[in-house]
């Protein structure tokens, strides 16, 4: 949501670019920092967003992606970007599991 104007150029100057964003419905960070020393962290989580319709909504292309198989669209998009069509960029909206923590960041939190 912070880079929107980003998004805005980078369809208005059409570049061909993949956007991908890592959707776990959270500020991810604080949850995994704060909710295991028993913090709330009911304000750093929020509903589902549709990045895939935002990029829509300001001249990207957008897929949702849930599984490997919903890549099958950018399949596509690369090929006209190979083929020398005109493509502007693409918004990913990855869905991942929020319960999810890198071994590096669990590590990282627990040296706070």
């Amino acid at each position: 949501m912070m880079a929107l104007a980003e998004l805005e150029t980078a369809v208005r100057l059409g570049l061909a670019m993949t956007i991908v964003i890592y959707d776990d419905a959270a500020y991810g960070a604080e949850v995994h920092h704060f909710g295991p020393h028993g913090h709330a962290v009911d304000l750093t989580q929020f509903a589902d967003a549709d990045f895939a319709a935002i990029g829509r909504a300001v001249g990207a292309e957008g897929i949702t992606v849930r599984a490997v198989a919903d890549l099958a669209p950018l399949e596509d998009w690369l090929a006209r970007r190979a083929a020398g069509d005109e493509v502007g960029p693409i918004v990913i909206d990855a869905k991942v599991e929020p319960t999810v923590v890198a071994a590096w960041l669990e590590e990282a939190f627990r040296a706070h």
